[in-house]
């Protein structure tokens, strides 16, 4: 019975080692490259890996991007996509389309990342970017990946000068005596679907911060994504909230709580504040346009809480 088991193995274990060999010669492009060689197919499946690898890969070099990606409402980049082959992030499409490099988000479907590391390809991930920080490290890890160094840099530089000449120009702050809990600068809330907010730790907080606001989420000492109760929101009563038009114009019961008499009452249209999220889903050298355009919105920064100007 041992023996009959023992050559049972063996001969799965050289069936496994003749269907990869099979498979590579089905598809060449799965030998390694030569050290120092830039990849040639290189496939993208994640929203955010996509459009930072269509700012960084040089013409030709990156084949595919994910379904998201050609999405007008979700992308920044979907006229981008014209020419490029469109991916579901199933393991059995990317294979076909023969990468030497697939480059995923660390969420990104686990069962395509596994079988595809199975198959021998080379998958790259990358975490999602909760600050500028994480951008330039995201952005410099895609240009050694795709052997573009020198276009990462580029990207980089023109987005540390963009943020210099922000933070150079700052809003102006309220004048004395008339600053909420005396610290200058009005408090932003957000509130999304499924009364979703975040805080400290996150990429729209330090947009937020960015733009000369403070988050309501760090004030409440809020880390990461969570849930914030409508009636929690109407107590912090902060100066600013923050609404998102793709689910404001969402008919979907995950987006009911923004449409809430209690938020008209409490917060009129003048503290209304709207945001494009394609600018805020995703860390790249484009999310520095969502600073501008919050800091344009909130009035260079000014309170409209009536009870701050008395």
């Amino acid at each position: 019975m041992r023996a009959s088991r023992q050559a049972s193995d063996a001969r799965g274990g050289a069936a496994g080692i003749v269907l990869a060999a099979l498979l590579a010669l089905s598809f060449p492009g799965a030998a390694a490259l030569a050290a120092g060689d830039a990849p040639r197919r290189v496939v993208s499946m994640n929203l955010c890996t996509d459009q930072i690898a269509m700012l960084v890969a040089a013409p030709g070099q990156l084949i595919s991007v994910s379904y998201l990606a050609a999405r007008p409402d979700v992308s920044l980049m979907s006229a981008q996509t014209a020419g490029l082959t469109i991916n579901h992030g199933l393991a059995e499409e990317i294979f076909r389309l023969d990468p030497d490099l697939v480059i995923s988000g660390t969420y990104t479907r686990r069962a395509t990342v596994n079988m595809l590391r199975r198959l021998g390809r080379r998958v790259e991930e990358f975490a999602p970017a909760n600050g500028f920080a994480d951008i330039r490290q995201n952005v410099r890890r895609m240009g050694e990946l795709l052997g573009r160094e020198a276009q990462a840099a580029r990207l980089i530089a023109a987005f540390d000068a963009e943020a210099d000449a922000l933070a150079a120009a700052p809003p102006e702050r309220h004048e004395p005596g008339k600053e909420r809990l005396g610290k200058g600068a009005p408090v932003l809330g957000s509130f999304g679907a499924n009364s979703f907010t975040t805080g400290g730790g996150t990429l729209e907080n330090e947009i937020v911060g960015a733009a000369g606001l403070r988050h309501l989420g760090e004030e409440l000492e809020i880390t990461g994504t969570t849930r914030l109760p409508l009636e929690a929101l109407v107590l912090a009563d902060p100066d600013y909230v923050l609404l998102w038009e793709r689910s404001l114009a969402d008919p979907s019961r995950a987006t009911e709580i923004l449409r809430h008499p209690a938020l008209d009452a409490r917060f009129g249209s003048e503290r209304r504040l709207s945001a494009d999220s394609r600018y805020w889903i995703c860390g790249t050298p484009l999310t520095l346009e969502a600073v501008a355009r919050l800091r344009a919105e909130a009035g260079g920064g000014t309170s409209l809480r009536p009870e701050a100007n008395r």
